[in-house]
């Protein structure tokens, strides 16, 4: 704000300023609100009368052609009309007839740059802070003007004449604690010529200070600017704003509409349309005032309407300069009250609101009542059925004589000494009437309690009852498993006393003549917009029986048999109630069930939603289907984030687990290896002393001759030399070896038998192994044995 502040104050800034600014260019703040909108629907006619005197300009060149005359250099082009203006919604980045969607945070240099801006704080009040902003900026800017001489042409209005124009849409709720002009009269209406004696309400003191900051501008720079302040009464009409809460409870048919204190006090209202207009006759041709009122001529109490208003507001307030001046066109010159069936209307078609009236049709046990509650909550419909009409109309009974014995006003706060004072409302109800309808209940009510059987005509009557009450009306039904037969088809949507009193509300075409005879014994606002007829074989639906549990005692063999017996015997070829529809352009939408696993019917439905389209999304349903998708939302998101979170501590307690099983049969291991060491050890000690005792003394200084000498054939050598070593045949001793003992008994034997006889004998030889003497000299006895 300093940088802008700095730029407009230099001479040259100011210059560029100039080349920037256009008379021409409109600036209106959140042109995507409830005000807003409609604001900018009624301004966007300038850009459409700017267009067609264009094409009549151009038009007219066209006509002279060639017959022209030179007159010389042809002008610039003129600078058509635009229109800047800020969003609330960020994403929103173009808007039909917006030339520019300025940021908020960069929209004060584009304001200083338009001819006219029209600045709304009546509905966001985080726009305060910037329109006093720009009022500081513009007062620095007019200061710096405020020597210069400007045309002042208002016939044109604004956007023609060169100068400035503000409007600045403010709230009477800075009217909030205004004292009556006449203790005596408090009835007497304030008149814009006494907005000097308003008193803000305590929450909108800053509301005050900034219509008295435009209304200052205006004053001291009349020359350069022409501003005016509009004390705008609480809008209503379209999507509504304020008053959407009890317009959606009413939708809803809530019993009751809360009230503030009596509900007494006087609001002041304008239909949002009417405020446009007003706004684009102040464009049109600027007057020369300073305050003027938007409210409606007719005087409203919150009491008549049953609404119930956030702000305590009572004003009676009369717009004598839109009334005298202007000769507006009112959207609707009655009341609010008289014009609350209009707005009704206005409020469906912009709202979306298409109440869906549905017949579910179908064999026993097929799944009709979880298919018709499961539409009921998904489209907030009224679920009506032959098996609970009774005690709906039961409990609605109950809480209407509760009510009557209890009084309406019973819960309503004592009046204070002010209100003791205020004329009651007109109220004049025929007493005898209301009676007979409160004995009319009763009676019926009792009937009801008594468990008296109702006859068919009695369950036509109340199931008519219920899908004609406002709540089903205004929400959409769903009835299930009803009608059966093409009798009761035609005398629950039969016409008889009933009127189509809201048959024309969504067109006004002229009906066809065929549609004239067809319809003539219908009543419409009764036909459903959908017929769903589901489809099973008998095989199927016996065996769902079957599966079902047993405590149900609809579910009883001989029950169900009986049940589908009948069913095929009135859903004939020629006699089905489904002709009814289908002469009426209904066409049922057959969905055949085929799946067991499919309880909750979520497959039939999904068929079904597809034919029906997406739910209005409006009020309670909006909530809760955003409540629906974040919680989906956080649950899909909390869901993800539990199984990483279950996998990863699976993973640490498998690694854990793996590093506890590794350790423990490392420590198995060396414990078996241990213990096989040690059974080795102990295997081989009676070994180890044999070596130790026998071998080992002989064989260790044989190897150590080995290594010593080296000889060519180690072997031989070392066998030669264990020889030497061990003459006396001590390898063969006995319990060496068996054999070796046997043939040594024998020898022995036969030496002492040789010795006895003294007998010399040569060894057997053969001639081949025959030797020298030389060389037998030197083999012992024991190497010829």
């Amino acid at each position: 704000m300093k940088k802008s502040m700095e730029k407009l104050s230099s001479d040259k800034s100011l210059s560029e300023a100039d080349v920037l600014f256009s008379f021409k260019r409109y600036f209106i703040n959140n042109v995507d609100s409830y005000h807003g909108e409609s604001i900018l629907k009624e301004v966007s006619k300038i850009l459409e009368k700017n267009a067609t005197e264009s094409v009549k300009q151009s038009s007219q060149t066209m006509v002279l052609g060639e017959d022209a005359v030179d007159m010389g250099p042809a002008p610039p082009p003129e600078q058509p009309y635009e229109i800047f203006g800020t969003v609330t919604d960020s994403k929103i980045k173009s808007i039909d007839n917006v030339a520019r969607i300025v940021p908020k945070a960069e929209c004060l240099s584009s304001m200083l740059t338009c001819g006219t801006l029209v600045l709304d704080i009546s509905y966001d009040r985080n726009e305060l802070s910037t329109v006093l902003d720009y009022l500081k900026l513009l007062k620095d800017l007019l200061e710096k003007q405020s020597g210069q001489i400007v045309s002042t042409d208002d016939d044109g209005g604004a956007g023609e004449s060169k100068k400035r124009y503000l409007i600045l849409v403010s709230t009477v709720m800075t009217w909030g604690v205004t004292k009556p002009l006449d203790p005596e009269t408090p009835d007497m209406p304030f008149i814009e010529s006494d907005f000097r004696k308003r008193k803000p309400h305590p929450s909108y003191k800053m509301h005050y200070d900034v219509e008295n900051e435009v209304v200052s501008i205006a004053r001291k720079y009349r020359t350069h600017i022409g501003a005016i302040v509009i004390g705008a009464g609480l809008t209503y009409g379209g999507t509504e704003d304020v008053l959407f809460y009890w317009f959606q409870k009413a939708w809803e048919c809530e019993p009751f509409l809360p009230i503030l204190g009596r509900g007494y006090n006087v609001i002041p209202l304008i239909n949002v349309l009417d405020l446009a207009q007003i706004i684009y006759n102040l464009i049109s041709d600027f007057p020369k005032k300073l305050y003027m009122l938007a409210v409606e001529q007719n005087v409203t109490k919150q009491r008549e309407q049953r609404i119930y208003d956030l702000m305590t507001l009572n004003l009676n307030m009369e717009p004598t300069f839109v009334v005298e001046t202007m000769a507006l066109q009112w959207t609707s010159e009655m009341s609010f009250g008289e014009n609350v069936p209009a707005l009704i209307k206005q409020f469906k078609k912009e709202r979306g609101l298409k109440p869906f009236k549905v017949i579910v049709y179908g064999p026993p046990i097929i799944g009709k009542t979880t298919l018709s509650k499961l539409i009921c909550e998904a489209y907030g419909l009224i679920y009506i059925s032959p098996d609970t009409v009774v005690d709906d109309i039961i409990n609605d009974l109950t809480w209407r004589i509760k009510h009557w014995e209890s009084g309406e006003t019973a819960g309503l706060p004592m009046p204070t000494g002010e209100e003791e004072d205020a004329t009651p409302p007109d109220d004049e109800d025929d007493g005898g009437e209301e009676e007979a309808i409160q004995e009319n209940a009763r009676q019926t009510l009792a009937m009801l309690q008594s468990g008296r059987a109702l006859t068919d005509e009695e369950l036509l009557g109340y199931l008519r009852q219920r899908m004609l009450n406002r709540e089903a009306i205004n929400r959409g039904w769903v009835l299930d498993g009803f009608p059966t037969t093409i009798t009761q088809c035609s005398m629950l949507f039969d016409k008889g006393d009933e009127q189509d009193s809201e048959a024309g509300e969504e067109t006004e075409e002229e009906p066809f003549d065929e549609d004239l005879d067809l319809f003539s014994n219908i009543l419409k606002k009764l036909l459903p917009d959908i017929v769903v007829s589901l489809e099973a074989s008998d095989d199927f639906i016996c065996d769902k029986a079957m599966r079902q549990p047993d405590c149900d005692s609809r579910l009883d063999e001989e029950t169900v048999l009986k049940r589908l017996s009948e069913f095929r015997l009135n859903d004939g070829r020629d006699v089905t109630p489904l002709n009814f529809f289908d002469e009426l352009d209904i066409h049922p939408l057959v969905v055949p069930v085929k799946e067991h696993s499919d309880y909750g019917m979520k497959g039939t439905y999904a068929a079904v939603a597809l034919r029906m389209g997406r739910p209005c999304r409006y009020g309670k349903l909006i909530a809760l289907i955003e409540a629906a998708e974040k919680k989906e939302k956080i649950e899909c998101e909390t869901l993800r984030s539990q199984e990483a979170k279950a996998l990863k501590e699976l993973e640490k307690k498998l690694q854990e687990e793996h590093e506890d099983k590794m350790e423990y049969w490392s420590e198995l291991y060396i414990l078996m290896q241990e213990e096989e060491e040690a059974a080795l050890a102990a295997a081989s000690e009676p070994m180890r002393n044999y070596l130790i005792n026998h071998i080992f003394p002989t064989l260790t200084p044989a190897l150590l001759e080995v290594a010593k000498l080296r000889p060519d054939d180690p072997i031989d050598f070392l066998a030669e030399y264990l020889f030497k070593l061990n003459p006396t045949g001590k390898m063969l001793e006995p319990g060496y070896n068996l054999q070796a003992e046997k043939l040594l008994g024998k020898i022995k034997i036969l030496d002492d038998a040789l010795k006895d006889l003294d007998i010399n004998i040569d060894p057997l030889l053969p001639p081949e192994a025959a030797v020298d003497d030389t060389k037998t000299k030197n083999i012992n006895s024991m190497s010829a044995l």
